[in-house]
């Protein structure tokens, strides 16, 4: 009955070491799958490259639409040209009109090439520059709950996220300045993701290394990286301030006011005359 007894509690802690590794197992890739605000920025940053691409592919569009019109202009003005001189040279040397047709025809058409191909050339030349594509950092890597600088970490996808859905309302208001933001996003983000990759790496070193020298030196190493992370969550954090003061300035184009107060005068008065014709 011992023996018994003592098989059947090795197969319950068996069974209970196996549930205990599927919970362990679970919980690591739980704290390896990006967060929502991560995958929230990573949709975000996905949109925004799209948009740019698609900017991109219309300039691109554009140009060659341009280019075809310069190219077909100057072939239809030098082969009208061409086929005029040679009308022109044989009814001035024969009786008989020229064996192409009518010289002012050609004339005509290559005139037409010329111009064509002119005011495409001018509207090339006028062109912007093609519009850029950025390299949009993706989210920082997760970091376990539990390491030093995880709030920090989660903290920058946050602010990130909101700076990214800021930038927009501020490139319909003032382009140069949502230029600016994105620009300033685009330096500072990948030089952050590297503190958040070695707070990850350093957490690995104090788990597997307790009680160890290598501990205390990753556990010293990650305060230092966490500050410096928080500091950098700082200037985010200012950084989207400034924005919001922007997006509460004063508009240099006509305010709402200016636009619609015309409009009302106009339907005052239109409601005021069919009054009228209604009374006489």
């Amino acid at each position: 009955m011992a023996s018994d007894r003592d098989q059947f509690a090795r197969v319950v802690q068996a069974g209970i070491s196996r549930g205990m590794d599927v919970v362990d197992a679970w919980r690591q890739a739980r704290a390896q799958r990006p967060s929502a605000q991560a995958r929230a920025l990573q949709a975000e940053h996905g949109r925004q490259l799209a948009e740019q691409q698609r900017a991109l592919r219309r300039h691109q569009r554009r140009v060659r639409r341009l280019d075809n019109e310069v190219t077909g202009g100057v072939a239809v003005a030098g082969v009208a040209g061409t086929l005029g001189v040679l009308d022109i040279v044989i009814e001035s040397t024969s009786a008989s009109a020229g064996v192409y047709g009518p010289a002012w025809i050609w004339v005509a058409l290559a005139a037409g090439g010329g111009v064509l191909a002119t005011v495409a050339r001018r509207k090339r030349g006028q062109l912007p520059p093609p519009p850029r594509v950025d390299a949009v950092p993706l989210p920082p890597a997760a970091v376990p709950a539990d390491a030093i600088g995880a709030e920090q970490a989660q903290r920058l996808t946050a602010l990130r996220l909101q700076l990214s859905q800021v930038i927009p309302a501020i490139d319909r208001l003032h382009p140069d300045a949502g230029a600016d933001l994105r620009r300033a996003d685009l330096e500072a983000a990948p030089q952050l993701h590297a503190l958040v990759d070695r707070l990850v790496v350093l957490h690995g070193i104090r788990m597997e290394m307790a009680g160890t020298e290598a501990e205390a030196a990753a556990t010293s190493a990650a305060v230092e990286v966490r500050e410096r992370l928080a500091t950098g969550c700082t200037t985010y954090e200012r950084l989207i301030a400034a924005s919001a003061t922007l997006l509460a300035a004063p508009d240099i184009a006509r305010g709402t006011d200016e636009v619609l107060t015309p409009a009302l005068e106009g339907l005052a008065a239109y409601a005021h005359g069919l009054k009228r014709a209604a009374n006489s």
